[in-house]
């Protein structure tokens, strides 16, 4: 039979293997010196020092808080006043560097003589702690990445300096990939001169972490500089800056080519764990889909530039009614052509009406209701009077767009100054026609007078009848010619009316 001081200690053996078993580092410490007496092994895995090396050392965990939550946690345990439980969430530095999210749940215990001791467990967050953050960085990423003048430089400069937020011990870098080179475009941390030295890096096999992954095509995972082959000709160059480690991600474009690195730097030797590897990957995704948006935006902006250009040039505007949101836009070029402004014009169908002339307004509004209606495209002339009085003319398409099932989404259309051209027009056929008749009225002349001619002429003076008769029918000839001209190149009022 156990006797009790073996009892004892056989439930004491119990308690210490439930301690163990919990997910977290169990404690116990005094809370006056805050000298830990245990410490379960736990908090190798997930600090990575020992219990003994916890218990040997006063004040141990305030001397590994992260120091921006050093007053916090002094604060916490040695003010606590009569509160027996307490709940922090706070930061320590683990012994490779990096740091670690807590959650520490403590409870106060009193003994017979008055001395107080704390005991509690700490929970690694440090995942869901980092995502959480991870999140609204993004979040916060992609709201920058939204707006219209944003830079690019700027949104990677944030979005790398938040990273380095949350691992502290990392430096981050992003170089664009171009020609064969990689250029800096973000290294919020990394000192200035070895970012100088970098810079236009011919990209290749043992060009470093970037260089090689750039060329490659895939993830470089440099634990250790130092003895790393891609580094054998950069590797001094790192060090003199105090960098031991490099892990670098290639960002592709939808195409599939490398538009730039990003690169994961730390001062010591260091191989990523599984969070951290999928913290990579996660954030050249986001880089990928903020460096395609901008070029994009880039290409789009200067195709809307060239096209608002091409218009003014022109005199040729463009619109488009939403038939969803009723909402009708008309492009720049379209307010100058009717000499109103954007700022206080409201498009829409009746003030697009409005602004026809009363003698052409029925006529344009059967040809679009019957275009609708008929849901085909069409092309028309219309007058439009300019605020000024001055009036335009325009040669106007309309076009319906159709939704897979024939239902009608949209209108689109285009107008076309023509007003110049129609003036040059009309002038150039009043020109042709008093040339017509100037030049047909003293052509009559000479033929009236050589008919009289000829009438006076003798038949039998045979050589001077032919003469007169070679002139007359010369004449008529060239008066069919005139007559020709005249008629191709003059309409009449009747046919310059706008149909």
């Amino acid at each position: 039979m156990k006797t009790q001081t073996e009892e004892l200690a056989v439930s004491e053996n119990r308690y210490k293997i439930l301690l163990e078993s919990l997910n977290g580092i169990v404690w116990e410490a005094d809370r006056k010196s805050m000298v830990f007496d245990f410490v379960s092994k736990n908090a190798i895995s997930i600090l990575g020092y020992t219990p003994e090396e916890w218990m040997g050392t006063e004040n141990f965990c305030l001397n590994h808080v992260y120091p921006d939550d050093m007053e916090m946690v002094k604060s916490f345990y040695y003010f606590g006043g009569d509160t027996d439980t307490y709940d922090l969430e706070f930061r320590m530095m683990h012994k490779d560097g990096s740091v670690v999210w807590l959650r520490n749940t403590t409870s106060v215990l009193k003994g017979n003589d008055g001395r107080e001791r704390l005991s509690g467990i700490m929970m690694d967050i440090t995942l869901n702690k980092l995502l959480a953050d991870l999140e609204q960085l993004e979040k916060q990423v992609l709201e920058m990445n939204a707006e219209p003048n944003a830079e690019l430089d700027r949104i990677l400069h944030f979005h790398t300096s938040g990273i380095e937020r949350l691992f502290p011990a990392m430096k981050c870098s992003v170089l664009r990939i171009s020609n064969g080179k990689a250029y800096n475009w973000a290294s919020p941390s990394l000192p200035e001169g070895y970012v100088k030295a970098i810079n236009e890096l011919t990209i290749g096999q043992n060009r470093g972490s970037c260089g090689t992954a750039a060329f490659l095509n895939k993830r470089v995972i440099a634990t250790d500089i130092e003895h790393d082959e891609r580094w054998a000709d950069f590797k001094d160059l790192a060090m003199g800056y105090g960098l031991r480690a490099c892990w670098s991600q290639p960002i592709v474009n939808s195409k599939g080519a490398v538009v730039a690195t990003f690169a994961m730097y730390y001062t010591t030797v260091k191989t990523p764990n599984e969070m951290e590897l999928s913290i990579i990957d996660r954030s050249a995704s986001l880089m990928q889909v903020i460096i395609e948006n901008k070029r994009y935006a880039a290409t789009i902006s200067e195709m809307n530039l060239m096209a608002s250009q091409a218009q003014e040039l022109a005199n040729f505007g463009t619109w488009q009614w939403d038939m969803a949101s009723e909402r009708l836009l008309w492009s720049d070029e379209l307010y100058r052509i009717y000499g109103l402004d954007s700022n206080t014009f409201v498009p829409s169908y009746e003030n697009y009406l409005s602004k026809i002339h009363d003698e052409d307004r029925e006529r344009v509004r059967a040809a679009m209701g019957k275009a609708i209606e008929e849901k085909k495209e069409i092309a028309f002339e219309e007058r439009i009077v300019r605020p000024s009085g001055e009036v335009r003319c325009l040669q106007s398409w309309l076009r319906v767009m159709k939704d897979d099932k024939g239902n009608m989404v949209k209108l689109v259309g285009a107008c076309l100054d023509v007003t110049r051209a129609k003036e040059s027009s009309r002038k150039m056929q009043e020109i042709a026609w008093q040339q017509s008749h100037v030049v047909r009225a003293p052509l009559a002349r000479i033929l009236g007078l050589v008919q009289l001619l000829q009438d006076g002429v003798q038949r039998n003076e045979v050589e001077d009848f032919d003469l007169y008769n070679s002139i007359v029918q010369s004449a008529n000839e060239l008066d069919v010619i005139i007559r020709k001209i005249s008629e191709t190149t003059y309409d009449t009022p009747e046919s310059q009316s706008l149909s």
